[in-house]
């Protein structure tokens, strides 16, 4: 039962993460449009430009202007850090809409799991376990667990771009901010990391235990790494 409201419970938070998402996204991808210009200021900025250009060669004046179409490419392009804004928030919201879509979908494989169940009880039975083999097997439980790691990554590149935009605007904000932010995410990784080091340690989550079965694995390579070089060195002396 506990399985069969979890995917909901992420489904419902990725909905109102992505709302949140949809309202910062709505004033940043605006800052990606070039602004309009003015056919005043237009032949202005032409005469400027024509005006640095102007230089004396042989002794007779002549103009340069460097008005290519490169440069008005270039003058009317985004700044560098609206760019990665809209790239860290629009990604962020990918990742939690993604979220919701996998929870709705793995709720619907749980409701066909739990539905038709009618009979015999050892027919029931033998069905729920035929259905339960078939859950571990398609790693259902592990497409559960990616669920809220894709709310993290969206949280970490939504809090990613908030200090883009801070830091763009004001450093005052944007340090106090970026200290908040770098106390989330020490907690974070003391309780990815404690459960590995510390076999006691409550701190167990999906992005744990992956980690954890990593080194695990490392460790077994390097192991019978080390022991083929042993016997290959053995057997080499012999």
């Amino acid at each position: 039962m506990h399985m069969a409201w979890q995917p909901l419970t992420y489904a419902i938070q990725a909905g109102l993460f992505s709302a949140v998402l949809t309202a910062f996204n709505v004033q940043s991808y605006p800052l990606l449009q070039p602004p309009d210009t003015d056919p005043t200021l237009a032949v202005l900025q032409t005469i400027s430009v024509q005006l640095a250009s102007f230089r004396v060669e042989g002794g007779f004046n002549s103009t340069a202007p460097d008005l290519t179409s490169s440069n008005i490419s270039s003058a009317s392009r985004s700044p560098l850090w609206v760019v990665w804004l809209n790239i860290t928030w629009f990604s962020a919201l990918i990742l939690s809409l993604s979220a919701a879509v996998v929870g709705l979908i793995v709720k619907q494989w749980i409701h066909e799991y739990c539905s038709g169940l009618s009979g015999s009880s050892r027919g029931v039975a033998r069905l729920r376990q035929r259905r339960l083999n078939g859950l571990l097997k398609w790693k259902v439980t592990t497409i559960v667990a990616a669920i809220s790691i894709l709310l993290q990554l969206g949280l970490y590149l939504f809090l990613a771009g908030l200090l883009i935009l801070l830091w763009a605007f004001h450093p005052a904000v944007a340090g106090i901010a970026s200290g908040l932010v770098f106390l989330l995410l020490l907690f974070l990784l003391c309780t990815l990391f404690l459960p590995i080091f510390v076999d006691d340690c409550p701190y167990l989550s999906p992005q744990s235990i992956c980690l954890h079965r990593f080194f695990e694995d490392l460790r077994y390579s390097k192991d019978r790494l080390l022991a083929r070089s042993w016997i290959w060195g053995f057997a080499h002396v012999l």
